[in-house]
């Protein structure tokens, strides 16, 4: 289940300005995870926001019309980094975009089953709001066990090569974004 809606209709340009310098300058797509109270020109700073996090990600060579940022399909990936190891991975838009769990995880989605993301595409940004089942929390868990596990490599030989869309937008990293309460 999704909504598409107007979360955040405006970030801040800094905020903008500070993600695409980072992420031009890194060679491997990174997710950012900013306070909701920080993505607005105007912050709401209300207790009920307080809490949640967006994951804004940084496209800046991938048009909007490239990816369906509001597809509902939601799906659990073991997918394998450049160094050879395993990361649990939650596929968006289609499948077409997969985010570590670890960067689910510092949003907070993995607890409250909100994930809001912020598309930073090369001509627009768009905003997605995913509601994470208990399934897919459950599964999560499952994969990033699984990821982890020292029988990753039998379990493998023995499944056969994992279904995954290879096509993939793969997102590994992440930062948190931290900033100085104001006076």
């Amino acid at each position: 289940m999704y909504s598409t809606h107007s979360a955040a209709p405006r970030m801040k340009d800094e905020l903008i300005a500070a993600i695409h310098e980072h992420c031009t300058s890194n060679p491997d797509r990174v997710a950012y995870v900013v306070p909701r109270s920080e993505m607005r020109e105007r912050a709401e700073r209300s207790p009920d926001s307080s809490a949640d996090k967006f994951v804004v990600v940084a496209l800046p060579d991938v048009p909007a019309t490239q990816i369906d940022h509001t597809a509902q399909q939601l799906q659990i990936e073991v997918r394998v980094r450049p160094d050879g190891t395993d990361v649990e991975c939650l596929t968006l838009a289609g499948g077409t975009v997969a985010i570590s769990g670890r960067a689910i995880q510092a949003a907070g989605a993995d607890t409250n089953g909100q994930l809001l993301i912020a598309w930073m595409f090369a001509d627009s940004i768009e905003f997605t709001e995913y509601l994470l089942s208990i399934e897919h929390i459950e599964q999560m868990q499952a994969a990033q066990q699984f990821a982890q596990s020292n029988a990753r490599f039998t379990l493998r030989e023995a499944a056969g090569p994992l279904e995954t869309n290879e096509q993939a937008i793969e997102v590994f990293e992440h930062v948190v974004v931290e900033f100085e309460p104001a006076p």
